[in-house]
């Protein structure tokens, strides 16, 4: 068995449960999915609490008991280095395995040496963890429910033109003391580049602060939509309208990450930031995490 740490929020998810389906799958051993982490709502600065959004999904994994995470780490994020070295011992003890990220944004080959009976903890963000299994996460990253009716119409619209979609991630970037605010210049860039490739394209803006978005890109000289439907509860949804669109403009997030990567239009141009944090060794340590055929700027 594999138990896979999720949290964070939906893209972080993704990453997550995509990167441990396929060490499970070549394992050939059942994967559970552990959501103590973004089920625990210990006050913690500057932390934005999320919830378990996959199951808008096919996703048929159980959730794993606390009585089985248990059996490999203690909480991870609450418990003193002690009690983590007397978990290392008993794992020792009891040939089961705890394996931990070290290299954020960068493949890691020593995954290949995962065994049967390993909980499994990290971000993950790079497609060459599960690239082998895209087929088959084509199928699960599908949404378990029917549009309804106006998300329908917006659907059945973008798969008929040539759509682009442009995600603005606002949110918890506003006041990030790690996360790059992308200003209107990025964009505006990243739009004149679809516009001298793309015949006739139609730019379809997403974000989790449309109004803002709306006052700073509605002078732009571009056919555009503003989408602005009701999927607060739901962000799985925008998530598939925008890997409808033919062509996607992404933020710094694995939100707008995956749903480029989900677009299985085979001439689709996608434009990501090359500055994916503000500063530190991770801000433009994007060589794993971008895939080769997208443009950065």
């Amino acid at each position: 068995m594999i138990i896979v740490a999720i949290y964070g929020g939906l893209g972080n998810q993704m990453f997550q449960y995509a990167t441990a389906k396929a060490v499970a799958e070549r394992l050939g051993v059942e994967l559970k999915l552990d959501l103590s982490l973004v089920n625990d709502r210990t006050p913690s600065p500057g932390f934005t609490f999320r919830n378990f959004e996959l199951n808008a999904f096919n996703i048929n994994e159980s959730i794993a008991h606390s009585c089985e995470v248990r059996k490999f780490v203690p909480n991870l994020w609450n418990a003193g280095n002690i009690q983590k070295k007397l978990y290392k011992i008993w794992r020792l003890l009891n040939n089961i395995f705890f394996y931990y990220e070290k290299n954020k944004f960068q493949y890691e080959e020593r995954i290949e040496d995962i065994q049967d009976n390993t909980y499994v903890f990290g971000y993950f963000q790079t497609e060459l963890y599960f690239m082998k299994n895209r087929l088959n996460l084509l199928n699960i990253f599908e949404l378990k429910d029917e549009l309804n009716i106006e998300s329908k119409a917006i659907d059945t619209l973008i798969q008929s033109i040539n759509s682009v979609s442009v995600h603005i991630r606002r949110g918890d970037y506003v006041d990030s003391i790690y996360h790059s605010l992308y200003d209107s210049s990025y964009y505006q860039k990243a739009i004149e580049m679809i516009k001298i490739k793309i015949e006739n394209p139609v730019f379809y803006f997403f974000s989790d602060d449309i109004l803002w978005v709306k006052s700073q890109f509605k002078n732009l000289d571009i056919k555009k939509v503003f989408v602005e439907l009701d999927n607060a509860q739901n962000p799985a949804v925008d998530l598939i309208l925008m890997s409808h669109c033919k062509h996607n403009i992404c933020a710094n997030s694995s939100y707008s990450w995956w749903a480029a990567w989900l677009n299985i239009n085979p001439e689709k141009m996608v434009i990501a930031p090359k500055k994916w944090f503000k500063s530190g060794p991770f801000a433009y340590n994007t060589y794993d995490l971008i895939p080769t055929e997208w443009l950065q700027i």
